[in-house]
């Protein structure tokens, strides 16, 4: 079996992905965001109908609002990536490499200066979930300590990948996504 590598930068764009999946985190996220934009609408919707037919403007005005502030919320979060990839824009462009093996995983932040370069090596044990997205690979060494791995960046395909997390990362702790 090959071993699983993955070498790379991680854009901005990745880590607004990341904020996206972390909102409602699990396996099923994607239908879990669809249900959400769903149930929304159709309360604005009904709102807007509701108010149309009885003539009262209150419910057209919170249906607006309600629509507003769900684009401000996506808005908002988007420009939250921007400014934290600024104050954090050394560590944005360092380059990431990440090789797995049987029982964890060297992690390393390379950076224009040798010097700087962090280097971890991290045991599955001390993982607390490493959940496959479609598009990349979250590691969560503590609830608030993420390591995005962008698919991208692998050396293998992600299928094989797939198969050598089952195989070495412990069942409980690897969540696929769908």
């Amino acid at each position: 079996m090959k071993s699983l590598a993955s070498e790379g930068y991680v854009t901005p764009r990745d880590y607004n992905a990341y904020l996206k999946f972390n909102l409602l985190k699990g396996k099923y996220y994607r239908l879990k965001k669809v249900f959400v934009l769903i149930s929304i609408a159709l309360l604005c919707i009904a709102l807007f109908l509701s108010g149309l037919s009885s003539g009262n403007k209150n419910y057209m005005v919170i249906a607006g609002i309600i629509l507003l502030c769900t684009c401000m919320f996506f808005y908002s979060v988007n420009v939250a990536v921007k400014n934290n990839c600024n104050k954090n824009a050394k560590v944005i462009r360092a380059k990431q490499r990440t090789t797995f093996g049987k029982n964890g995983f060297v992690f390393e932040l390379l950076f224009e200066n040798e010097e700087e370069n962090e280097y971890s090596e991290i045991l599955f044990d001390e993982v607390e979930k490493i959940y496959l997205a479609p598009q990349a690979m979250y590691i969560y060494i503590e609830k608030r300590s993420v390591i995005v791995v962008p698919k991208r960046n692998l050396k293998v395909s992600p299928k094989e990948a797939l198969t050598f997390l089952e195989k070495y990362c412990p069942n409980q702790k690897l969540v696929v996504c769908v």
